[in-house]
Order: C-alpha cells, then sequence, then structure tokens
C-alpha cells in the first residue's frame, strides 16, 4: 500500500548515508588487505569494522528504497542501519551515515 505522504526526504537521507556507510566500508576493507600485503599479517581490526559499516551501507540503501511502500520495516531497518555504520566506522564517514541514517529512521516514525 502506497502512502499518499512524500517520503522523499527518508528516501534521500538513508540512501545517502548508506553510501557513506558503503564508502567506509569498502576504505576499511583496502586497509585490511593493504596491511596483509606490507605488513606481512592480516589485521583483521579493519575487516571486522569494513564488514559491520558494509552491512549498514547495504541495509541503509535497501530502506531508501522501501521506504515508500513500508515506512515502519523502513524506518526500524534504518536505525539498526544507523548503529551498524556508527560502530563500523570510527572516523568521519561513520559519523556521517550514523547520523543520516538516524535522522531517517525518526522521520519515518513522526511522520504522519
Amino acid at each position: 500500500m502506497v502512502n499518499d505522504i512524500s517520503r522523499i526526504g527518508e528516501t534521500v537521507l538513508s540512501i545517502i548515508g548508506g553510501v557513506s556507510g558503503l564508502i567506509m566500508g569498502m576504505i576499511f576493507i583496502g586497509f585490511f588487505f593493504d596491511s596483509f600485503y606490507y605488513f606481512m599479517g592480516p589485521d583483521y581490526f579493519y575487516l571486522m569494522f569494513g564488514a559491520l559499516s558494509l552491512s549498514g551501507g547495504v541495509i541503509g540503501v535497501v530502506c531508501g528504497v522501501i521506504f515508500k511502500y513500508h515506512v515502519k520495516i523502513a524506518s526500524i531497518l534504518a536505525i539498526i542501519a544507523s548503529v551498524l555504520c556508527l560502530a563500523g566506522g570510527i572516523v568521519i564517514f561513520g559519523v556521517v551515515g550514523f547520523v543520516l541514517l538516524l535522522v531517517a529512521g525518526i522521520l519515518g516514525f513522526v511522520k504522519k
């Protein structure tokens, strides 16, 4: 069922937050492979945080796609993705993804 209220804001915020989470995940996984080749041993710290950021980014982009049809589910998923992006991205991209996805999730619950 399609709602009459426009969900453009939530959609844009969650897609931008998801893309920033994806970028942060790719950067961390790149650091993992860089440490693997140059320092003769993998640093699983980067791989773990990269996987968290990638999963938060993918969930964030999926939320942006389904916000028009399933608002409550997308809002819950956006809040979960924001926590994953915050846990996965320690530097600035993780905080940006966290804030954008959290705002999108809260807006999804607040808008009637």
